[in-house]
């Protein structure tokens, strides 16, 4: 089934999923009578701005975006011409839906910030990581002595690598 690209407003993607969901919901079975079929929505926060609606026509997307608050319309290739709203084919979104994880990039040595939990804004380096558990252990570079904390992958990015040094 094609899958459409609604404009929303930024950080608002889960609400505007959520209030289609229920909007879609709501009139499902007339819907279904006339021939207007929604058959999922999807946000991911890889996809900033854009709520994903998988439907049979681009029309039953396009209406039930002007329906939904803080949405600004579906995503069209031709302004106003609502048959010009392009599909995305599920290859495109595959990298958005199957993110890679931080954890497969890192590498020992490498200098790091990290970006969430009570160590927001240290820098530290890689000291250890665990691809099956999701976690890095990190020494913070500025304590007087080496402190390990283990991490999310989640929670950190990469600010240097070990071959940028050399």
């Amino acid at each position: 089934m094609p899958i459409y690209a609604v404009k929303a407003t930024a950080g608002q993607e889960r609400v505007v999923a959520e209030l289609m969901y229920r909007e879609a919901n709501a009139h499902k079975d007339k819907n279904r009578a006339e021939g207007k079929e929604i058959y999922s929505i999807l946000y991911t926060t890889g996809l900033k701005g854009y709520v994903l609606v998988e439907a049979n026509r681009p029309a039953v997307v396009g209406d039930l975006a002007r329906d939904t608050p803080k949405t600004k319309g579906l995503l069209l290739k031709e302004k106003g011409n609502i048959e010009s709203a392009g599909e995305i084919p599920i290859s495109d979104l595959e990298e958005t839906l199957v993110p890679t994880p931080v954890v497969t990039e890192v590498e020992r040595g490498n200098l790091v910030e990290l970006i969430a939990g009570p160590f927001k804004g240290e820098k530290a380096r890689v000291a250890k990581i665990d691809e099956d558990k999701n976690e890095i252990t990190v020494e913070l570079i500025e304590a007087a002595v080496p402190i390990p904390v283990i991490v999310r992958g989640d929670d950190l990015k990469i600010l240097k690598t070990e071959k940028e040094d050399e």
